[in-house]
């Protein structure tokens, strides 16, 4: 992937959406993380066929979420627990399945790994996708990782490829991830 291809600036307006910049990066992606101070359900429905391509994804979010998103996120591994078994017969896994089955079946093994910061109000916004290329990219920026955050609210962000601001944004997350709490 090519930087001199992403606009430095994304702000959901015409050719420069998040979301488009996103769909770009996540296939050279070996890892992706997230921090939002709000996560709704949707943003992974929008990209999906394309998250399921990155191995390793962690999303740090604040303590607030949309009720749908709760509700789905609950429903969606309670009905993946009880079909757990007879799909690890026939070999599926989250990367065959889409929609609400894929990111269930990606929480219960551990592919997506969902934390929560609630010493304080969390309101960051960032992306940090690393690869096996030189490069690593991250977006930094107001969206948060929601579907009117990827495609539809007046946002600003950032296209970063400089390593000294990716290696500081990594070194960050890594820090609020120990400080944040696990999902189960």
């Amino acid at each position: 992937m090519s930087d001199d291809k992403l606009p430095s600036i994304l702000d959901n307006t015409s050719d420069t959406k998040l979301i488009d910049a996103l769909k770009r990066l996540i296939p050279s992606a070996k890892s992706w993380d997230i921090a939002t101070g709000y996560f709704d359900i949707g943003s992974l429905l929008s990209l999906d066929g394309l998250w399921q391509q990155v191995p390793k994804i962690r999303i740090i979010m604040g303590d607030e979420t949309t009720k749908r998103t709760m509700k789905i996120l609950v429903e969606s591994i309670v009905a993946r627990a009880h079909q757990n078994i007879e799909e690890e017969k026939e070999g599926k896994d989250f990367r065959t399945l889409s929609g609400l089955a894929s990111i269930g079946k990606a929480l219960k093994q551990g592919h997506i790994n969902v934390r929560i910061y609630n010493r304080n109000k969390f309101h960051a916004k960032a992306h940090i996708l690393k690869t096996d290329q030189p490069t690593n990219y991250a977006i930094l920026g107001s969206s948060n990782f929601t579907s009117p955050g990827l495609t539809e609210n007046i946002e600003l962000n950032a296209f970063l490829t400089n390593k000294e601001h990716i290696d500081a944004l990594s070194d960050w997350f890594e820090r609020i991830w120990l400080e944040s709490e696990g999902v189960k």
